[in-house]
């Protein structure tokens, strides 16, 4: 069979590649895309994957977005035509959904994430499936026009996909001084749309307070797009280590003491892997966060004097230890959602038009 994924963060690049790896090794033919985006683009080179770049995002305005969509499908058409791909797959990508739904090939999403409204509305009316963890209930995808035959549910958080797995891609270690607990800190996904209306000014209020009530740590500020790489440089430089290049995500979160998310996926990474995590994430409606609260393995704070509090009581060794032993356990409970994604797309109702 032939499988046309399209791959537009450094996620679904984590998630999709063990996905893509075990089709090719059993004889089936894939076609991956993306779009030119630095994080992607970086990782790419350091996992030795091999992406088909095609358009942009086309930066934070709505419309600017719509245009680089269109551009982006025009372009993508005659590439998948010519591959006659047997489905496809990604994550609510409206592109890869909205031309497989054009040239009649079964689209299967894979979410964690229906708090993405417009990019679920974008993409899963069109898709003939979903596979997603199993602590998302299935009335959450019922407002995309899914019914409870098409969503399969796996029993893992999606990170299990290559935490799970020994390999890993090689970066060279930050520059830290020493002797010194390690902060970690992720910004947000300022671009997306249910980003709109919250606080912009939000990450530098958290980066600020870090830098003044934690002198003695060193601050690792991990950036998604160019102007918060250039804003953090500009600002808090002197004061933290801001990578320019993407690195190993989950050895740089093994080497820290504390991990701050504003976002869902590297703060799922950091929980399961066990080290001490909080979430600085503005919004309240991640599945994947209440169910880790509830699992005691996550923290979340949207006031800055408790977020210090919180850190201060992360950097405990016994704070510490409890993490790594919950974290081992849970994680190991898990199955592999690579494996599971796999088994559903070679399965003989997929080849079945």
């Amino acid at each position: 069979m032939r499988f046309w994924f399209d791959v537009l963060t450094p996620k679904q690049l984590l998630f999709f590649n063990p996905v893509m790896e075990e089709l090719r090794a059993r004889g089936h033919e894939v076609l991956a895309t993306s779009r030119h985006y630095r994080e992607v683009e970086q990782l790419a080179s350091l996992l030795g994957v091999e992406l088909k770049f095609v358009g942009s995002r086309g930066g934070k305005e709505t419309i600017d977005q719509l245009r680089s969509s269109l551009e982006r499908m025009n372009s993508l058409l005659p590439m998948v035509a010519g591959f006659q791909p047997d489905a496809s797959v990604s994550v609510a990508s409206a592109d890869c959904a909205r031309i497989s739904f054009g040239i009649r090939v079964k689209h299967v999403a894979v979410s964690d994430s229906p708090h993405s409204v417009i990019a679920g509305k974008l993409s899963l009316p069109f898709s003939s499936h979903l596979l997603t963890p199993w602590i998302i209930p299935y009335i959450a995808w019922y407002r995309f026009g899914l019914q409870r035959s098409e969503i399969t549910k796996y029993h893992a958080l999606d990170p299990a996909a290559w935490l799970k797995r020994e390999s890993r891609p090689s970066s060279p270690e930050e520059k830290t001084k020493p002797g010194r607990p390690t902060i970690l800190v992720r910004l947000e996904e300022s671009y997306a749309p249910y980003m709109i209306g919250t606080d912009e000014s939000w990450t530098s209020k958290v980066l600020q307070r870090l830098s003044d009530d934690f002198k003695d740590c060193n601050i690792i500020a991990l950036c998604r797009y160019q102007d918060q790489l250039e804003m953090v440089k500009q600002r808090f430089g002197e004061t933290m280590h801001v990578p320019e290049r993407v690195v190993d995500g989950a050895g740089l979160i093994r080497r820290s003491d504390v991990f701050i998310g504003m976002g869902g996926t590297m703060t799922t990474e950091a929980a399961l892997i066990g080290v001490p995590t909080i979430s600085a994430y503005q919004g309240s409606g991640l599945y994947t966060e209440r169910y880790l609260l509830s699992m005691g393995l996550l923290l979340k704070t949207h006031n800055l004097d408790a977020l210090s509090r919180l850190v201060r009581k992360s950097l405990t060794k016994k704070y510490h230890n409890h993490c790594h032993r919950k974290a081992k356990k849970l994680l190991d409970s898990m199955e592999d959602p690579a494996e599971k994604i796999v088994g559903y797309l070679t399965a003989p109702r997929m080849s079945a038009h």
